[in-house]
């Protein structure tokens, strides 16, 4: 409970209460997906977080039930777990790896308009919002489902729909604005 020492002391109060409450459930949710000592980290590192949306809001504590911290625990603890099996491929490499994959059967004409398609469409792909090429990228490039993508960067699957559309939407826009047809 280091973080005690930097919060006001009736801030402190509040979230003795918290931690004496629920710390046994965070750690237990936390250790079935980490272990035991990285669980308590992930515990350390949520309420870490409950302390700068304390500072940020001092009614926070006060509208939300226990379940809410667990659940919180929880997420982070997925998220950690996820980011160390998956590896993001940057796009530049994963274009490549689409190039070297191409179709043995196409020309080498064909092939070379088929790269050149390819290059265009990752150099528009980079001109979108970070939120919405990085969805893009997991369904697209990493093959992940949209309830996956919603568990990894903790949004809700419409969200996930959602930036989907908003982002085929504006690659169409672009598309047209460089003199090309509809995809």
């Amino acid at each position: 409970m280091i973080f005690l020492l930097v919060i006001a002391d009736e801030e402190k109060s509040a979230i003795c209460e918290v931690y004496n409450k629920y710390h046994k459930r965070m750690l237990y949710t936390a250790s079935q997906i980490l272990g035991k000592e990285r669980g308590e980290e992930a515990v350390h590192d949520v309420f870490i977080k409950i302390v700068d949306r304390l500072e940020k809001n001092p009614d926070f504590l006060r509208d939300k039930v226990g379940q809410f911290f667990v659940v919180m625990v929880k997420n982070h603890s997925l998220n950690l777990l996820n980011r160390e099996k998956m590896e993001l491929v940057p796009l530049d490499e994963s274009i490549s790896v689409i190039d070297s994959i191409t179709d043995p059967e196409l020309n080498p004409e064909d092939a070379l308009l088929k790269k050149e398609s390819v290059d265009k469409l990752a150099a528009l792909i980079k001109q979108l919002s970070v939120n919405t090429r990085q969805v893009l990228e997991y369904r697209y490039i990493e093959g992940y489902s949209n309830i996956e993508i919603a568990s990894i960067l903790s949004i809700s699957q419409t969200a996930v729909s959602s930036r989907i559309d908003r982002g085929k939407a504006q690659l169409r826009k672009l598309l047209e604005e460089g003199g090309e047809q509809k995809c």
